[in-house]
C-alpha cells in the first residue's frame, strides 16, 4: 500500500511539472504568435489550450483520490492541499498564454504590438518565461533557490504593463480605440501571468517548508 501511496504522489508532481512545462511552452509559442507574427504558433497554442485544461483537470482529481483513499499527513497533506490550487493556477495561466495567441490570431497579418511597445513586451515575455522556467525547476527539485527573485521580477511586469497602459492612453502615436484596448489587455495578460507564477511559488513554499509566505 506504501508504494502504491508513493507512486500516487509521484505521478501527481510529474503532472503538476509537466502542466507547468506546458503553461511555460504556451505563453513561449503565444509571444512568438505576438512578437514575430507567427500565425502558426498562435494556432498551436490555441489547439493545445483545451488538452491542457484537462491534463490541470487530471491533477485536481488525483489530488483527491489521494486525500480520499490514502489520508497523507504532515508534509504529504501540505503537497496534496497544494497541488490542487497549483493546477488551478497553471490551468489559468495557459488560458492567459490561448488569450495572447488569439489576440495575435485576431489581427493577423497586421501585427498589434506597434513598434515604440515591441521593447515593453518583449522583457514582459522575458521575465515571464524565465519566471515559468523557476517554478517548474521549484516542482521538480523542491529548490526555493530557484524561486527567491520572482517578486522582483514581478514587480518589472507590473512596471512594464503600466508604461503600456499610460502610454496607449497618452495617445501620443495616434492608436484607434480598439487598438488601444487591445494593447492594454495584452499588457494585462501578460501582468496576470506573472501573477500567477507568484501564486504558484507561494504554494511552493508552503508545502516544501510549511511556510504560508515566500522570503
Amino acid at each position: 500500500m506504501r508504494n502504491a501511496y508513493t507512486a500516487q504522489l509521484e505521478g501527481l508532481n510529474d503532472d503538476l511539472c509537466a502542466l507547468a512545462q506546458a503553461a511555460e511552452t504556451a505563453m513561449r509559442d503565444a509571444s512568438i504568435a505576438l512578437l514575430d507574427g507567427d500565425l502558426q504558433a498562435a494556432e498551436s497554442v490555441i489547439a493545445r489550450g483545451e488538452v491542457l485544461g484537462e491534463l490541470g483537470a487530471r491533477c485536481e482529481d488525483q489530488a483527491v483520490t489521494v486525500l480520499a483513499l490514502q489520508a497523507p499527513v504532515a508534509a504529504d497533506l501540505r503537497r496534496v492541499f497544494s497541488a490542487v490550487r497549483i493546477s488551478s493556477d497553471l490551468s489559468r495561466m495557459v488560458g492567459l498564454a490561448v488569450h495572447v495567441a488569439e489576440a495575435a490570431r485576431r489581427r493577423f497579418p497586421e501585427p498589434i504590438v506597434p513598434d515604440h511597445l515591441m521593447p515593453q513586451f518583449r522583457e514582459m515575455s522575458e521575465l515571464c518565461l524565465d519566471m515559468s522556467g523557476r517554478i517548474v525547476d521549484a516542482l521538480r527539485t523542491s529548490d526555493l533557490g530557484r524561486i527567491d527573485c520572482l517578486s522582483s521580477q514581478n514587480d518589472r511586469v507590473d512596471s512594464l504593463k503600466t508604461t503600456v497602459v499610460d502610454t496607449v492612453s497618452a495617445d501620443d502615436h495616434g492608436h484607434d480605440v480598439m487598438n488601444a484596448v487591445d494593447i492594454a489587455l495584452l499588457g494585462r495578460y501578460f501582468e496576470r501571468y506573472a501573477d500567477q507564477i507568484i501564486d504558484v511559488a507561494s504554494r511552493i513554499v508552503f508545502f516544501v517548508s510549511g511556510r504560508k509566505q515566500m522570503a
